[in-house]
């Protein structure tokens, strides 16, 4: 009984610290809880919902078939660029540096002395 009386005590205490009971729970009624034969409704407190509101200003992203101006690329401009780039290639520069764009032609030397 002794037994029973100090875990009373321990429940009571835990469920008041989370405010989850009323009232407190006599010994007769603990007893019948732990084996089951009692079941306690406990109350459940509201959630507190804040809407979500954005701090930033929302900017729509550019899509790829868009330039910087705003504008659309045609089929034909874009079909320039794609040789124009041909000629190059991005790599990274000698001994951990950053990339570049480096020409077909220099592809052997870059980022090296020479």
């Amino acid at each position: 009984m002794a037994q029973y009386e100090e875990d009373l005590r321990l429940h009571n205490k835990h469920m008041k610290k989370l405010h989850l009971h009323d009232k407190q729970m006599n010994l007769e009624d603990y007893i019948k809880y732990r084996h089951g034969m009692l079941k306690i409704k406990t109350r459940s407190m509201p959630l507190k919902s804040v809407p979500y509101t954005r701090e930033t200003p929302n900017y729509p992203s550019l899509s790829n078939s868009t330039n910087l101006g705003g504008g659309t690329i045609d089929y034909k401009e874009q079909q320039e660029r794609i040789e124009v780039s041909k000629q190059y290639s991005i790599v990274p520069a000698y001994n951990k540096g950053p990339y570049m764009v480096v020409g077909k032609e220099d592809l052997k030397t870059a980022g090296r002395k020479v």
